[in-house]
């Protein structure tokens, strides 16, 4: 369903929203490190991620959305509502994280900005702009609400913040795969030892 525009997009933007169970504060903590929500990104392969000061990072990633090298460094500017990465190289000027109150819990806005080149330059490098956000926004849903649903749980949190976010797409759809698999394989055990059981009991 097509969204309205958001306060705070400009004229060259693109944004999605993304809703969740959580409270509005709980969320604009979580979102605090911009790199948990940056490595949830399903087309998004990160070759490195440095910092460079409390609020500076460097990073470089292939993008697979448009098949593009993005290196560059992003300044961290802290909002009443969430927060904003301004980025020194690239087509793309910013990236801004909006918490709103939404019932229930809260509303997540990601909104790209375009609008620092001149419109000439912006044509010319059309091939460099990000199509990956539909697809992150439909990951953050997913990543937001197993969030809400599991964080109480000290072992799965965890392994979500010192392994799954660290791991590359690839690897998370293929764990994924392998941990379906497994569920599947003990619930035909459980299935062919309760048969086992109720043929003894005859």
């Amino acid at each position: 369903m097509p969204e309205s525009r958001p306060p705070g997009a400009g004229a060259d933007a693109a944004w999605v929203s993304v809703p969740t169970g959580l409270a509005p504060q709980a969320l604009i903590d979580l979102i605090r490190d911009p790199q948990r929500l940056m490595r949830v990104n399903p087309l998004w392969v990160f070759e490195s991620w440095e910092p460079l000061g409390p609020e500076r990072c460097r990073f470089r990633i292939f993008n697979h959305s448009n098949g593009q090298i993005w290196e560059t460094e992003a300044q961290v500017v802290r909002l009443p509502g969430g927060l904003r990465l301004d980025y020194a190289d690239g087509i793309k000027a910013s990236t801004l994280f909006r918490v709103e109150p939404a019932d229930p819990g809260s509303l997540l806005w990601i909104i790209d900005d375009y609008g620092r080149l001149p419109e000439a330059v912006r044509q010319a490098r059309v091939a460099e702009v990000d199509r990956s956000l539909p697809q992150w926004g439909r990951d953050l849903y997913r990543h937001l609400r197993a969030w809400s649903r599991w964080s109480r749980l000290p072992p799965w949190r965890w392994y979500v913040e010192r392994y799954w976010l660290r791991m590359k797409p690839l690897s998370r759809r293929i764990v994924r795969l392998l941990l379906w698999v497994t569920l599947a394989e003990l619930a035909l055990f459980a299935l062919l030892i309760a048969i086992l059981v109720a043929q003894q009991a005859r």
